[in-house]
């Protein structure tokens, strides 16, 4: 039996609490060494690009699968098999879950950066990306005000008036990016800029950033001097930001960031997490990782199959089972002298 799971099973079922555990499970099973992680693939394409990310994770694995066409935009699918038999469990509309698990795990390094939370919130970009951050950290934490800053006026007008309304909390559409991370203790930032929107001398001293765009090696949102006052930089998964996140390529080569600086979650101590003379802020950089997507896909396959959403396509993928051994080679299998 193969389950397919559409965006509006994701919406029913993903509530705040099962995201947020999906996100710390993936941590654990990360630091418990119950995860493999292979290098994504991306294929770049005239249009757009192909990426492919693959993972196991405890007794599962799978694998999502995005496209990206230039001006169209994108999809998403993800694949849950079982380990022990191989068969697929799941099949997802795997949108809702890439937004979801990306928030989840933005918040959950902000647990582990700024225990206790904040009040207030700078937030830069007003997007898909940019809703779903809103929403976690309100959930999470006791929010009372956000500054929001998007390129377009209308555009972040309408997301300040729509999210202040869902919230009930105070989102006020600001002017400029300096007005946005100059007056928060805590900033995300949820663009898709190919430059860095921000300039490193606006935080405040002793700000956290939390940073998830560029997600490629062609895209930039942090500049060199916020990772030059950055002490740690948190990450979700070390080697693939050191791969794929074009400001900390970028930083990691000009000497503005050093290896030494990255911290993984599922290695992440307070003692790693400290702010150090000019370095005194904490950043957090995120790329997305197929195994935060197979925590979020597996307890959402579960809680669907508890209340009985989703539709059953059968069997998909059938077995094609490995012929029996001669009986020769059964006995000596079963004598030791094979």
């Amino acid at each position: 039996m193969t389950l397919y799971l559409g965006a509006d099973d994701m919406r029913a079922l993903a509530t705040h609490a099962v995201t947020m555990n999906a996100a710390r499970a993936a941590v654990e099973a990360e630091a418990a060494g119950r995860t493999v992680v292979p290098p994504r693939m991306d294929v770049d394409l005239e249009r757009g690009f192909l990426r492919v990310m693959p993972a196991a994770y405890n007794d599962l694995m799978g694998l999502k699968v995005m496209t990206l066409v230039r001006g169209l935009g994108t999809r998403y699918l993800i694949l849950l098999y079982s380990q022990t038999s191989g068969e697929l469990i799941a099949m997802f509309d795997a949108d809702e879950v890439t937004r979801l698990r990306t928030a989840a795990t933005t918040t959950l390094a902000g647990e582990m950066l700024v225990p206790g939370g904040s009040e207030t919130l700078g937030l830069v970009g007003s997007g898909f990306e940019a809703e779903g951050h809103l929403r976690a950290f309100a959930a999470q934490w006791p929010l009372r005000e956000v500054r929001v800053f998007s390129r377009g006026r209308e555009r972040r007008e309408a997301f300040a008036a729509r999210m202040s309304e869902e919230l009930g909390i105070a989102v006020e559409p600001v002017e400029t990016v300096a007005a946005a991370t100059g007056s928060a203790p805590v900033c995300v930032l949820a663009t898709k800029a190919s430059e860095p929107v921000v300039n490193g001398a606006d935080f405040q001293p002793g700000a956290v950033v939390l940073s998830i765009g560029s997600t490629r090696p062609d895209l930039r949102e942090l500049d060199a001097a916020t990772l030059r006052r950055s002490a740690a930089l948190l990450v979700d998964d070390a080697r693939q930001v050191k791969l794929e996140s074009g400001d900390i390529i970028e930083a990691l080569a000009c000497g503005a960031l050093s290896a030494d600086h990255v911290v993984g979650m599922a290695q992440a101590e307070p003692a790693k997490l400290v702010r150090d003379g000019d370095r005194d802020l904490l950043a957090f950089k995120s790329v997305g990782t197929a195994i935060q997507d197979l925590a979020l896909a597996s307890a959402v396959h579960a809680a669907a199959v508890e209340a009985g959403r989703g539709r059953d396509v059968g069997e998909l993928t059938r077995l094609k089972p490995f012929a029996a051994p001669p009986p020769d080679a059964l006995q000596a299998i079963a004598e030791g002298t094979a």
